[in-house]
């Protein structure tokens, strides 16, 4: 059995959790050779929690353009929102643990009674009512699909293949003030908000047999973006963000992973014109404060289905040292012709059509 490798950025609960998946590797999905580092382990890496601590206060003390109440102000925000964070995370832990207890019984997770659900697939009803209750409760909207084991990150493991998408918008009007603390305040916002929804969701889903597990948008176990897009819920820009129709890249992503196909995969290629534009486009590119988004997209991972490859044109180096400064920067998020909306998105489709025609 692999030793569990420690990490600062990974939560007590994860930790027990990925430690399961070394235990009961046949009961998991495991990241394969090709799955990439998620993004706040990959900058922390070789960290201890005070060093991070201290990196992050030192981040927070150079915002000149805050002033003794700006400053404030974001620790303030910083201290609710996270509080808001750590618990969603930790719930969405806590809440599978019935599932250990199964593995460590009999070394295996039994099937969910729902067999009245696999008969009457897809479950146009039941489908909308979960959509119905995530939208009008949490404002969050649905896509189902299977998850690649390769957009699994780095070291880390899922219990079920079969994945809920669901993604939450950003205030508009706030995320036009990025880089300042209202946008950033946003973005921890909407982390705290969308992890509290999805485990909210996921109860929701085991009140009817269904087993699944919720996961936190922050420090997350898969690559959220390419799975989103492969479950047609938009497609990925320049800025590495997924694009949606309704609100561009205005939003976060978590998922929820369930043990069933009970519902029809919603995946679409339909959106995928999104990268035609993102080519000559180039308005997050110029604006990025930190030039952190580079002009030619270097391959990352091959062979996905529904996917193909995954390219990105982002320098981690440069993006996430200025999106902890900033409590999550957006820049890129204010500046991208999607962030207007529905009709944006419908117009910008239209021109890339016309060029094609």
């Amino acid at each position: 059995m692999l030793k569990m490798k420690k990490s600062p950025i990974k939560s007590r609960e994860e930790v027990k959790f990925l430690s399961m998946s070394r235990k009961y590797p046949d009961q998991f999905l495991l990241a394969e050779t090709q799955s990439k580092q998620e993004g706040f382990e990959y900058l922390y890496s070789g960290m201890s929690k005070k060093e991070i601590i201290s990196r992050i206060s030192t981040m927070l003390g150079l915002r000149s353009d805050l002033g003794f109440f700006g400053k404030l102000k974001m620790v303030k925000t910083m201290v609710r929102n996270f509080i808001r964070i750590f618990k969603g995370r930790k719930e969405g832990f806590k809440d599978i643990h019935s599932y250990y207890q199964e593995l460590k019984k009999s070394g295996t997770l039994t099937s969910s009674k729902v067999s009245n659900l696999i008969d009457s697939y897809p479950n146009k009803s039941l489908w909308e009512q979960l959509s119905a209750y995530a939208k009008h409760k949490w404002k969050v909207h649905i896509g189902f699909t299977k998850l690649p084991p390769k957009l699994i990150f780095k070291d880390k493991a899922v219990l079920f293949k079969h994945v809920l998408i669901c993604i939450q918008e950003m205030n508009k009007e706030k995320i036009k003030q990025a880089p300042k603390i209202a946008a950033g305040g946003e973005v921890i916002k909407t982390y705290g908000t969308l992890g509290l929804a999805v485990n909210d969701i996921a109860r929701w889903l085991r009140s009817k047999g269904i087993k699944s597990h919720a996961n936190h948008p922050l420090g997350g176990l898969v690559n959220t973006p390419p799975l989103a897009g492969k479950a047609g819920m938009g497609w990925r820009g320049k800025h590495g963000l997924l694009i949606t129709p309704e609100f561009g890249p205005r939003h976060r992503i978590a998922p929820i992973f369930i043990e069933k196909k009970i519902f029809k995969y919603t995946d679409t290629q339909e959106h995928r014109w999104i990268e035609q534009w993102c080519e000559t486009c180039g308005k997050c590119q110029r604006a990025c404060p930190t030039q952190a988004i580079q002009s030619n997209a270097k391959v990352s991972i091959e062979g996905i289905p529904a996917i193909g490859r995954t390219k990105t044109c982002i320098d981690r180096e440069k993006c996430f040292p200025y999106f902890n400064k900033t409590l999550g920067c957006s820049v890129c998020i204010k500046v991208c012709p999607f962030s207007k909306g529905i009709d944006a998105y419908i117009r910008l489709k239209n021109i890339v059509k016309a060029r094609d025609s």
